[in-house]
């Protein structure tokens, strides 16, 4: 027969086992259906409230321009201004990048949150040796991609989240239109889908746009999931 003895220190060892397991195995109860409920909540209030009007920044910016072709050379300065976002026609979820993180002091989830058919509207004043003039443009962007990120650090008690713009779709997928119709506006309008340069000081303003009261707003109203420490 096992002392007394022998018998603690067996239980010891099994409490011991039990205790490693489960912290190995702790997991964050549906966390793939907390963040599918964040990322909904995120785009009812983007819908209402964002899709247009100063929410939604675009700076005044002067942008150096050198393009010829078939008999027609624009060189010069174009200053835009008085930009808007006219239009987005859907907001989605993207679950492809969903992922989840578990470490010994927090835990993240992720997914990504898409924007199609964004309507860009620009005012501008071209100066060219042989023009100038203002105009108008139409800048449609197919897709653009917001990554979110929740992170729930254990010794905090509120999860913090980050949702920001990352990128446009494709170079390709961007449509312009230019009033006046003529040459030299048309070849304005080719410059933003031609020249990285070009357009990337409109695109900044894009990346400054802040979503960080929204989605704090958002996590206080649904709350982060339990941790199951054995499951």
């Amino acid at each position: 027969m096992k002392t007394v003895l022998e018998v603690f220190w067996l239980f010891l060892v099994v409490l011991l086992f039990q205790s490693s397991v489960m912290v190995d195995s702790a997991t964050v109860m549906d966390a793939r259906g907390y963040i599918e409920k964040v990322a909904r909540r995120v785009v009812e209030i983007l819908e209402t409230r964002y899709i247009t009007g100063t929410a939604l920044p675009i700076n005044d910016y002067v942008a150096p321009i050198n393009i010829s072709d078939k008999g027609i050379r624009i060189d010069g300065e174009v200053s835009f201004h008085s930009a808007f976002v006219a239009k987005i026609d859907s907001i989605t979820l993207d679950m492809q990048r969903y992922a989840e993180t578990l470490l010994d002091s927090e835990m993240s989830v992720q997914a990504s949150i898409k924007w199609q058919d964004i309507g860009i509207v620009l005012d501008f004043d071209a100066h060219f040796e042989d023009y100038t003039g203002p105009g108008t443009l139409l800048v449609t962007y197919k897709q653009f991609d917001f990554p979110l990120k929740i992170i729930k650090r254990f010794n905090e008690t509120e999860p913090e989240g980050s949702l920001y713009f990352m990128s446009i779709d494709n170079s390709n997928n961007i449509v312009t239109v230019g009033h006046p119709n003529n040459k030299h506006v048309q070849m304005i309008a080719r410059g933003i889908k031609t020249s990285f340069d070009y357009r990337d000081k409109m695109i900044e303003s894009f990346r400054n746009w802040n979503f960080d009261n929204l989605l704090a707003l958002v996590i206080r109203e649904i709350p982060f999931p339990e941790i199951c420490y054995n499951c």
